[in-house]
């Protein structure tokens, strides 16, 4: 009988069905180990995956698993190889002991990677055969450029108002309701470009080629009139009978409608208003046939012959009238899919042309170039050759997770390994599990696992395995989704689950449900005229529901918390902390309510707002501040900004503004009046510097001046409770990052970047997230169950769970693509469902049978992400009685649980372990310290920064009254640095100074310290210094660090000149009235001059050493004299 120990053999071929908590990872790690082991090297072995994330725990497993065999005792060791099916001896052991090391030095190193990675380093390697841009660059964020093809799309069809292009848009937005209906159409074809280029690949014509499968499939010519086929004479005889058989029964329904018919009869009246009324005869207004069933009083009129006649005629007549209807619906399907194609296409045609002038390629041409490169170009064979050389063992991980795309280009790898020799002793291993497939929107085809398994077993002799005992959960987690998925409706919707087990049988575990909260109706404040918004807040519509949802759960935590309730194995047990709490939504809808509600009971936690950084407060804030910056003149930006935290300004000190129109005019009238400190005053100050330093700095230094000067962080943190502060600081920091990742951080101007942020924050998908809040307190983590994919806690608590998402078909593609089949077999769009015709409904029942099978493999991803704790909590529905996963829930535990006494339905197993007493461990044991711990710690600096030029630079105005100071100190000592290089010229000196400094060639402080500088270095007593014939070498800001008597010494000599016998240390001075205090000078900077030749001694041992100061005002040296 095979065991899970035979699927990591490395002379196998093996499919694994492995379920949640079951070691997935664990058996790839030591896979990989075996194949290692049994001596094939590292650079053969290809694992791909589908997330970086899961890429880099893989590998990290797997380094960690090696590490850990070096130290390992030889016992210790044997038990390791054992538990991975190996025999151990002395040669195994060392072989396992060296493997660590032979794969860090490895010059060709395991490939643990990602599908992208994996296509993107293929096409890199083979850009000609792909017809790729050589060097091409990644594209991870494509909104800009869809909006150039938008934009391209719209002047296309305006330069040709009367072509094809033109009239599909006019016949999208009338057959979808509008421009935004036909956007999201049109959007969605961009989101399915690879199902597109399958469908149609290798036509000549691929719209045409669509609309004639489109034809086919729905069986219909496009130029038929149905209504008047419906309208023909034999129908008009049934009708004109059927209008008599109502007026024998005269009642004021069949009155009306025999009026109608008589209008259906007249041939005069246009045929749509014909058929619209004999819509209104024969159907209900959901298109539904009208009930005709026998009536005594009917029969009594028409006589019995007369009653089965218009039984008959019914019957008769809305059957045609449906068949007309549906082929009418088919028709309309037809011309709305026709202009999506059309339309579509040329829309990606604009946004890959704009992707090719870039050099740019996103994810689906990864994924596509690289199917064509190894199935469908003349070089396929060769490419395939070249990759087989290089791939001898293939490990994917999360197949269930793979789209049909990835399996086609995947698909030519195993066919070379099916074809090759089998002594080379290659292997294929693929994991996953189709109960965890959650990412159709991605285009995840969970059937391929089969197909695959199917496909690897008759052409590789692969065997089938499958994992289904939790090496995770606890028997009450493990039982709970055993009843559910088995004892409930669930069970058809996954019908390969099988009941799990757990291999920790005797781990105490509780799955609770809590009741549902009693909801009470908001009440509505009456108010007479309108509201003052000076005096009354805007009233806001929180989600009631679930804020008193998530007011529950919090209230729960807490009890938890301060109950110490244990968590962990017996030996390791530990109270419950927040760390150990994680929150799992469906979706971010109300995720607001469940933040809101941890805040108002002062929990620390995490949320998992997306794309919502520059909705925060605090960014909120510097994106005004910046916008103001540029256009200083918007009342509400300037009033936003102080009365931020940045210069927290009263109401008075706005009402002091608001009597002038103009407020930043206003504050620069005021600002001789301020009191220094005041926030007004330092407004002014404050706006009026950084406002001149835009244009000169680039946007990432200009916001690294506005914290610095601004103490940004602190003054937000301390507006901020405790629990937000990390948060704050890390969004704060997040928006300095953005200046240099965007367009990477080579916008020319505040403006342009302005603008890139409003595009981002227009594009939910786009825009930034918040940052992840490091360090810090334990917080309870609050996440979409996307999200939490890979991810586990103790203790889980499954929120929302009424809530069930509504159906968003209308106007998306419907797309089928068989497994195993090389292109969809149907790609269409669907219209709203009151307008579908047959056909098309039924292609959309199996997307909706998919969709209720995705969101049992949901729950089930959900659940099974508990260690040991899981709360299930849900509020009332807003209408109807369907508690959705609530219910179902509750179904299955009400037969095996408890009820307590606050109603909650309790499962569980094992028992709890009671937590250490104080004192009965040594960590909790009253220890004796000594007592000179208690004192400060006296710290000495170890490091002594010596830097003379840019301390002089830095001083005060008031040491020399030299205002231009800092400003000269820094030009010359960069003038004389290029001056003294090689092949430069003083035309290149001060292009290049006025570039640097932003400065124009004019200036007159940039003249007189050319002239200064340049006199310094043709001085004629200085030659030796900057004359090349002097000295053998010579170094401009040279950084020099050593250590003297334990400390170590740092600094920065301006210029260094080594000739045959000495070394000379020069350091720049460059005051005005240097000439005035040179004495005091030499002596002040004397120790700094010491350390540096002192320095310098060390690195030229048999040279002497001299150095000093060169005035460059007085172009004078003063040699210093040292001990």
């Amino acid at each position: 009988m095979e065991t899970i120990l035979d699927a990591i053999n490395p002379n196998a071929n093996a499919t694994v069905s492995a379920s949640a908590g079951t070691g997935k990872t664990w058996l790839l790690v030591s896979r990989t180990i075996r194949l290692l082991l049994d001596g094939y090297p590292a650079g053969g072995i290809l694992a791909v995956t589908f997330t970086r994330k899961a890429a880099a725990e893989m590998e990290s497993r797997l380094i960690e698993r090696l590490r850990e065999y070096v130290d390992l005792s030889d016992s210790a060791l044997d038990d390791a190889l054992h538990m991975i099916g190996i025999s151990t001896d002395e040669q195994i052991r060392e072989r396992a002991r060296t493997l660590y090391e032979r794969l860090l030095f490895s010059e060709h190193p395991i490939r643990i990677t990602t599908f992208h990675a994996f296509c993107q380093e293929m096409l890199r390697s083979f850009p000609l055969e792909a017809d790729v841009p050589p060097g091409f660059e990644l594209l991870e964020s494509s909104g800009l450029l869809e909006d150039e093809a938008w934009a391209a799309l719209y002047e296309e069809a305006s330069r040709n108002p009367d072509a094809a292009l033109a009239q599909a848009l006019d016949n999208l937005f009338e057959q979808c309701n509008g421009i935004n209906s036909s956007h999201t159409a049109l959007n969605s074809f961009l989101q399915h470009r690879g199902d597109w280029w399958a469908y149609t690949e290798a036509c000549k014509d691929p719209i045409d080629t669509a609309r004639q499968r489109l034809l086919d499939l729905l069986q219909i010519d496009p130029d038929l009139q149905p209504l008047d086929q419906l309208f023909n004479q034999p129908t008009m005889d049934a009708l004109q009978h059927y209008t008599e058989l109502l007026v024998m029964h005269d009642t004021k329904t069949n009155l009306s409608a025999a009026a109608k018919l008589a209008d259906i009869r007249d041939e005069t009246n246009p045929v749509t208003q014909r058929h619209q009324l004999l819509c209104e005869v024969l159907l209900t207004a959901k298109g539904e046939p009208r009930a005709c069933k026998p009536s005594k009083a009917r029969a009594k009129k028409m006589g019995e012959d007369g009653e089965d006649r218009f039984i008959a005629l019914t019957t008769q007549l809305t059957q045609q009238l449906l068949a007309c209807n549906d082929t009418l619906a088919r028709i309309k399907s037809y011309r709305l899919s026709s202009a999506w194609y059309l339309a579509g296409s040329r829309l990606l045609d604009h946004y890959q042309r704009l992707k090719r002038e870039q050099r740019l390629l996103d994810f689906t041409d990864l994924e596509w170039k690289s199917y064509q490169l190894l199935n469908n170009h003349e070089q396929s064979e060769w490419v395939q050759y070249k990759l087989d050389q290089r791939i001898e063992h293939l490990l994917i991980d999360e197949f269930q997770d793979t789209n049909p795309t990835q399996w086609q280009l995947i698909l030519p790898l195993l066919q070379e390994m099916a074809a090759g020799s089998s002594e080379r002793g290659r292997s294929v291993f693929l994991v996953g599990d189709k109960k965890q497939s959650i990412y159709r929107f991605r285009r995840a085809e969970p059937r391929l696992m089969e197909s695959a398994a199917e496909w690897l077993e008759q052409n590789l002799a692969a065997h089938a395995f499958t994992m289904d005992a939790s090496r995770r959960s606890a028997p009450a987690i493990i039982n709970c989704v055993n009843h559910i998925f088995e004892e409930t409706h669930l069970k058809q919707r996954i019908p390969s689950f099988s009941s799990h087990q757990t291999h920790h049988t005797e781990l105490w575990g509780r799955v609770e449900l809590l009741p549902l909260p009693q909801i009470e109706p908001p009440v509505e404040i009456e108010r007479l005229g309108l509201r003052n918004p000076l005096l009354a807040p805007r009233p806001e519509q929180l989600a009631i529901r679930h804020l008193e949802e998530g007011r529950q759960i919090a209230a729960r935590i807490k009890q938890l918390v301060e109950e110490q309730i244990p968590v962990g194995a017996k030996d390791e047990a530990h109270p419950l902390g927040h760390g150990d709490i994680l929150i799992l939504l469906r979706n971010r809808t109300h995720i607001h309510a469940y933040e809101e509600a941890l805040r108002e009971a002062e929990i620390p936690y995490i949320g998992d707002q997306r794309g919502t950084l520059l909705e925060s407060l605090e960014i909120r804030d510097m994106v005004t501040l910046l916008e103001t910056l540029i256009t200083p003149f918007g009342n509400l930006s300037l009033a936003q900004i102080l009365r931020s935290p940045l210069f927290a300004a009263s109401d008075d000190d706005l009402i002091t503004l608001a009597s002038s129109n103009n407020w930043m005019q206003q504050l620069t009238t005021l600002a001789p009046t301020l009191e220094p400190g005041t926030p007004l005053a330092r407004a002014h100050h404050w706006l009026s510097h950084w406002r001149a330093l835009v244009g000169r700095l680039p946007v990432h230094d200009l916001l690294d001046r506005i914290y610095s000067e601004g103490n940004v962080i602190a003054r937000y943190e301390s507006a901020f409770p405790e629990t937000l502060r990390p948060r704050v600081r890390a969004n704060l920091t997040r928006f300095i990052e953005l200046a240099l990742e965007i367009d990477s951080g080579r916008y020319p101007s505040l403006s342009a970047f302005l603008a890139r942020l409003r595009s981002l924050r227009s594009r939910s998908s786009e825009a930034p997230d918040e940052a992840p809040s490091g360090g810090g307190e334990p917080r309870v983590r609050l996440m979409t169950i996307h999200g939490s994919k890979g991810l586990e806690a103790p203790l889980v608590i499954l929120a929302d769970t009424i809530n069930r998402p509504s159906s968003r078909n209308a106007y998306q593609p419907i797309v089928n693509w068989p497994a195993g089949e090389v292109r969809p077999s149907q790609f269409l769009l669907s219209g709203k469902s009151d307008r579908l015709d047959s056909i098309s409904k039924t292609l959309l029942e199996s997307e909706s049978e998919a969709e209720l099978r995705e969101e049992a493999n949901l729950l089930y991803v959900a659940l099974t992400r508990a260690r040991q704790q899981l709360l299930v909590s849900g509020t009332p529905p807003n209408r109807g009685d369907d508690l959705g996963w609530y219910g179902m829930i509750r179904t299955a535990l009400e037969p095996h649980a408890d009820v307590d006494d606050e109603g909650r339905l309790i499962l569980s197993s094992g028992e709890q372990p009671n937590l250490a007493k104080p004192g009965s461990n040594k960590l909790s044991q009253k220890s004796v310290f000594d007592p000179l711990l208690n004192h400060p710690i006296r710290w000495t600096n170890s490091l002594v920064e010596i830097a003379p030029s840019r301390a002089t630079a830095a001083r005060s105005l008031s040491s020399d009254g030299d205002e231009d100071g800092r400003d000269r100190g820094l030009l010359i000592h960069r003038m004389l640095e290029l001056l003294t290089q090689a092949r430069v010229n003083s035309v290149e000196v001060k292009n290049r100074i006025c570039s640097e400094f932003d400065m124009e060639p004019q200036d007159e402080i940039l003249q007189q310290s050319f002239d200064e500088a340049q006199a310094v270095v043709d001085a004629a007593e200085h030659r030796a210094f900057f004359n090349s014939q002097n000295y053998l070498h010579a170094y401009s800001e040279a950084p020099i660090s050593f250590k003297d008597d334990g400390v170590m010494v740092y600094g920065i000599i301006d210029r260094l000149v080594v000739t045959e016998t000495e070394v000379i240390v020069i350091d720049y001075k460059s005051h005005r009235s240097a000439t005035v205090e040179e004495d005091s000078l030499v002596e002040h900077y004397r120790p700094q001059i010491h350390l540096y030749c002192k320095g310098v001694g060390k690195l030229f041992p048999d040279k002497r050493v001299r150095g000093g100061l060169l005035f460059t005002a007085a172009n004078r040296f003063r040699e210093l004299t040292l001990e």
